[in-house]
């Protein structure tokens, strides 16, 4: 799985130099949106190998994996914030979505 990582890795760096390194001023404002794309490609895979789905911190018992605190904590959310089954969430947050699917299994 690493060495797979480590080639998609190589492969949009490449990709997204062609735009942030050494190009025209003009080529580079024309492509932010593909740009921005292979940036979040490159650094998710990254993300999920090092943090899992979910890039926040939770209180932590003696016993407990970092893991199951943090799902411990997604689920107190879930508790805390009342939901119902059919009712629907928004996640505005900053990463890939892991807390709001781990609430939603919930």
């Amino acid at each position: 799985m690493f060495y797979d990582l480590l080639l998609n890795y190589i492969v949009l760096k490449c990709r997204y130099e062609k735009y942030h390194v050494g190009g025209d001023d003009e080529e580079r404002k024309a492509n932010y949106t593909d740009m921005v794309n292979k940036y979040y490609d490159l650094v998710t895979s990254f993300y999920e190998y090092g943090r899992g789905e979910s890039f926040h911190f939770a209180p932590r018992w003696k016993w407990e994996y970092l893991g199951e605190s943090i799902k411990r904590h997604e689920h107190f959310l879930a508790l805390q914030l009342g939901l119902k089954k059919g009712q629907k969430v928004l996640d505005v947050g900053c990463g890939i979505g892991g807390p709001l699917r781990e609430i939603a299994r919930f």
